[in-house]
């Protein structure tokens, strides 16, 4: 007897499920893509149990005839493509005819569907087994309900997550689909309550920014930098990046074709074109539409869809130039013109200023000139002043010694000079010239402020005078709500609100509401299944904050400070128990040695 068996179709359909069906989710998924692969117009989601229990999709698009509604659970019957040269040049979401046969093979599944109205057929499938065929009235469309997911595979339901999580995850494949169509109504609702609803709203920039509203709320769509730009054959990337407010969130949607997925290519792409031109980290909101030819990208690379390979490899040079020029605006900057500056000719200028006599005589025969005036030498008018071009002003700060500080006992005194660009403090030390970079030196403070507080023993909790309100997609909410009783350990209350709404009542004492904003929208946008323990999210908050700080809590760079400010953010500082380096590693203070400054000025 042989020791190789050829499986039965049921077994083989089983294992074939698992390829295509984990989750509800990702029946949520095939069906809603089907849903508009046949041009649904509206497409309404009803859960319940998370999924677990009953799945049910209706839609108003084309519909099917009895004979193509059982080849529909043949497995790889399909309508989309029908050759090898058909799979090269794939335009629809579903292509592979897998899912209704792979989803009845380990559910009980009733399809009713109608070409015309009135004139429908329904079908019940039970573990891959037809139970009946009849006749129905039917408005035009289709409905397909999915029960007692995995009932037959007891093995795989055991796998599933609390209905929490489920619902969760399917929420948040109705909410990419959404954005990813703005011209189809949507609606989400999960026993009897209503968690996301969306109206058609066209198929343009603004329609796609109105729907971005309708999911995050309008103040971020408001926030919302536009990029757009044609390539060649038909290629156009479009879509929005977020500003420096909306960084260190997981609000990152990319779209090829209208298809919802987190290619690896793209998002290295996108996370390589931040850091060139933001320097920084902080990764803004993205929704990114690709848009390219059908045979430029090929779809059948992943088993369920979630990645593409792209045929043309200059394309990624094409789409960092787009990003980067639209991160450029998200940041306040604009290309500046380059003009003549008012009343100066393009003749050579001679400014004077440092180094001219008490009297206002230059040596070496100049002109008399006004501090800081400028002159145009040319024969016939040299001499003239013809305007101010800068102002010389030297004001030493008298200011009593800074004693510095650290983890040595070390006490010296350092004298306050000043501010360099708004930048960096100037600190007269006892063997050289200091320069603190103030930014990462406030980063500093602030991070051990937080850390100290977080390893006491009672995390201090400040009650807010108004609650903070976070208006948060529906997927984000339900994150936010499975967190909810260990953040409560770390100083956080909530209490939900209308809607995708939660109100914040209570934050750690040592954040600004704003600061516990965004680390709470972070958090809630995150995506996977894995929940963090309070040590976690300690360490992650910890982590969240050291790097907020590099652009937002901490002072900026190239703002003035007053010599009180600047004494008391060094004085800080020096207490601290690394006063030198900042939570990434980049150094705070710089020391420019009284040997070495001689030695520039050759006097050694």
């Amino acid at each position: 007897m042989t020791t190789i068996q050829i499986l039965d179709d049921r077994l083989i359909s089983q294992i074939a499920a698992g390829e295509v069906v984990e989750r509800p989710a990702s029946v949520v998924k095939e069906l809603v893509e089907n849903a508009i692969d046949a041009g649904a117009g509206s497409i309404r989601v009803e859960l319940e149990a998370g999924g677990k229990r009953s799945i049910r999709v209706v839609d108003d698009g084309v519909g099917m005839d009895r004979s193509d509604a059982l080849l529909a659970f043949d497995r790889h019957a399909t309508s989309k493509i029908g050759s090898f040269d058909d799979l090269q040049g794939v335009a629809t979401l579903g292509f592979r005819g897998e899912a209704l046969a792979a989803i009845a093979a380990v559910a009980r599944v009733e399809l009713v569907t109608a070409t015309e109205p009135g004139d429908g057929h329904r079908i019940r499938i039970d573990g891959g087994h037809i139970r009946s065929v009849e006749p129905t009235a039917h408005p035009r469309g289709t409905v397909v309900e999915v029960r007692s997911l995995f009932f037959n595979v007891p093995a795989r339901r055991k796998f599933l997550k609390t209905v929490r999580t489920e619902l969760r995850r399917a929420t948040e494949v109705v909410q990419g689909y959404a954005l990813a169509r703005p011209d189809i109504g949507f609606a989400l609702s999960h026993e009897g309550r209503t968690l996301l609803e969306a109206a058609p709203a066209g198929d343009d920039l603004e329609a796609a920014r109105h729907r971005i509203g309708e999911l995050f709320g309008t103040p971020v769509a408001q926030e919302l930098v536009e990029l757009s730009r044609l390539g060649p054959d038909g290629e156009r990337i479009w879509g929005f990046v977020g500003n420096r407010k909306q960084g260190r969130g997981r609000r990152i949607f990319t779209f090829v074709n209208r298809r919802l997925l987190r290619d690896r290519t793209v998002m290295a792409a996108f996370y390589r074109t931040v850091r060139d031109t933001w320097r920084s980290d902080d990764f803004p909101a993205l929704f990114l539409f690709l848009e390219l030819p059908p045979e430029e990208v090929d779809v059948n690379v992943h088993p369920q869809k979630a990645e593409v390979r792209f045929r043309d490899g200059r394309f990624f040079g094409r789409l960092s130039s787009c990003l980067g020029e639209a991160l450029e605006r998200a940041r306040g900057e604009e290309p500046a013109p380059l003009t003549a500056t008012d009343g100066l000719p393009g003749a050579p200028l001679v400014w004077q200023g440092l180094g001219q006599r008490s009297d206002g005589w230059l040596g070496g025969g100049a002109g008399r000139v006004d501090s800081g005036e400028v002159r145009e030498l040319d024969g016939g008018r040299s001499g003239e002043p013809i305007g101010r071009l800068a102002d010389v002003s030297i004001a030493p700060l008298v200011r009593s010694p800074v004693p510095l500080s650290g983890r040595s006992g070390e006490s010296r005194p350092f004298r306050l000079l000043g501010q360099y660009k708004g930048t960096l403090i100037l600190l007269e030390g006892p063997d050289g010239l200091y320069l603190v970079d103030q930014h990462v030196a406030h980063e500093r403070v602030l991070y051990e402020r937080f850390r100290r507080q977080l390893l006491e023993t009672a995390v201090l909790s400040q009650r807010l005078l108004e609650p903070l309100l976070l208006e948060l997609a529906p997927a984000e909410a339900m994150r936010l709500a499975e967190a909810g009783p260990d953040l409560e350990q770390l100083g956080f209350s909530f209490s939900e609100m209308s809607g995708n709404v939660m109100g914040v009542t209570a934050t750690p004492a040592v954040l600004t509401p704003r600061l516990a904003e965004q680390m709470l929208t972070s958090l809630a946008s995150e995506t996977g299944e894995h929940q963090a323990t309070v040590e976690e999210l300690k360490t992650r908050l910890l982590e969240a904050l050291a790097a907020s700080q590099s652009c937002r809590a901490a002072v900026k760079m190239h703002h003035q400070l007053s010599a009180e400010e600047m004494e008391s953010l060094v004085t800080e500082l020096f207490e601290a128990e690394q006063p030198f380096a900042c939570p990434h590693g980049r150094p705070i203070v710089l020391k420019m040695a009284d040997i070495e400054l001689e030695r520039r000025f050759g006097r050694r």
